[in-house]
């Protein structure tokens, strides 16, 4: 076992932000496109039942790694702090228990989803599925969604003791994998449905074995596991998970109350709408990835008392931000008349992609340096500023200015009213952030 070294305290922190923002985004981008590539291939096959077993699956999955979410996240800021202050002895059984704590969350929510299936899929506004074959799919989705969660448990842990590439190989193992065993499967094989199922058994497998892996070989995992150790860091790691989690259960709820409104302007709009939010996960996945890749930075400076370290940090994320935002804006300017008719729109739903592509990299400017705020809620322990803004976001920033939206510009102002509400939390949640980061200057100042 490699006894990590502490990467983020020392040398270029632009270079060290550049770097983990890049694989991490690379990561979720590749998460991303694997997951288009299922829905493409089952498409193909042209039987809606079968989509729908699809859109239904992934959903769930969905739903599961962002419940799990909040354990990799409170670990893995944990992971930095004892990094950044040079106690590495006790990372490999954190690391160990972290694993055991997110794979029986990820089981046990997955087990759930299958005993309540029918609840859960009218809740997506789906029936229950009802062959075998669909059934087994999403059985074996189910299945591998533990597997995923050592995967991206694995990959934050790495992560966290400055081994942002070989974080992005673990995931990118994974993707590779899907996008190999995928159609083999399920074309070659003619295995169709239940090959897709398969290979995503195959593919989170994979990735949860190299993590493993990595793991042991450059941080180290313990073969003992305590209950004692289990509960302590249970606790422990709740403080940042719990909130996290309620923050995470806001968005979808937003999401849900959006779509509905735009669902009444039309089959147009709704598939302009299915348009712009791939065009939105690859655009923006760097800004996803953002929390993923600065809290192992923030939180190992901060466990090395490094104020000086932590502002830099923070300058070069604010910079790197606002140049990601211009230059998608500039790039979405470019292909706004082009990006409809290549993928048949035309009318309400060519007009959404063009207005959403010209005004919409407005406000995600502000998104994007909401998620570095939300970064430094978690690093210093501030996280239930976390839920407050994700559920001021969900309401308050959501639904009244969809409504004024809708009545200004119709469909359009109704994607354009919801990121304008976003981005005014955005901007309240940062003026929150800078104060309490000027805040742990001024205590670490004084003390």
């Amino acid at each position: 076992m490699k006894i990590p070294t502490t990467t983020f305290t020392h040398g270029a922190i632009g270079h060290h932000v550049l770097v983990m923002s890049s694989t991490s985004a690379l990561a979720l981008l590749a998460i991303f496109l694997t997951d288009i590539l299922t829905l493409t291939y089952i498409a193909m096959l042209r039987d809606e039942a079968l989509v729908a077993a699809v859109g239904i699956a992934k959903t769930l999955a969905f739903f599961n790694s962002s419940l799990v979410a909040g354990i990799i996240v409170a670990a893995g800021t944990m992971m930095s702090r004892r990094v950044g202050q040079g106690a590495c002895a006790s990372l490999p059984a954190l690391v160990t228990h972290m694993l055991i704590l997110a794979t029986l969350a990820s089981a046990l929510v997955a087990f759930i989803q299958w005993l309540f299936l029918g609840f859960f899929a009218g809740l997506l506004g789906a029936n229950a599925p009802t062959s075998a074959v669909a059934r087994q799919f999403i059985a074996m989705t189910l299945l591998a969604s533990p597997l995923m969660t050592i995967t991206q448990a694995a990959a934050q842990g790495l992560r966290a003791c400055g081994h942002s590439v070989r974080a992005l190989a673990v995931v990118l193992a994974a993707a590779m994998c899907l996008a190999v065993v995928d159609p083999l499967l399920i074309f070659v094989l003619d295995f169709k449905l239940w090959g897709a199922g398969l290979s995503c058994l195959i593919a989170a497998a994979t990735g949860a074995l190299l993590g493993l892996q990595q793991l042991h070989r450059h941080v180290g995992l313990t073969a003992r596991t305590r209950w004692r150790l289990l509960r302590l860091y249970g606790g422990r790691i709740n403080r940042v998970a719990l909130p996290f989690t309620l923050g995470s259960l806001a968005m979808p709820l937003a999401l849900t109350y959006t779509m509905a409104q735009l669902a009444t302007y039309g089959v147009s709009v709704m598939a302009g709408m299915a348009l712009m939010d791939r065009v939105l996960q690859i655009a923006y996945c760097l800004y996803f990835a953002l929390p993923g890749a600065l809290v192992p930075i923030l939180a190992q400076n901060l466990g090395a008392g490094d104020g000086l370290r932590v502002q830099a940090t923070l300058r070069s994320a604010c910079k790197l931000v606002l140049g990601h935002g211009l230059a998608v804006w500039a790039v979405l300017l470019l292909v706004s008349g082009w990006l409809g008719p290549q993928f048949g729109l035309s009318g309400p739903g060519q007009h959404l992609v063009e207005q959403l592509c010209r005004f919409g990299p407005g406000p995600w400017l502000l998104i994007g340096l909401d998620f570095i705020a939300i970064s430094l809620f978690i690093s210093r322990g501030r996280v239930w500023w976390v839920p407050a803004y994700a559920w001021l976001r969900a309401t308050l920033g959501t639904v009244p200015f969809i409504w004024v939206g809708a009545q200004a510009y119709g469909a359009s102002g109704v994607m354009l009213g919801l990121w304008c509400g976003n981005a005014l939390v955005a901007l309240i949640s940062i003026a929150t952030a800078v104060t309490i980061n000027r805040r742990g200057r001024y205590w670490a100042h004084e003390h």
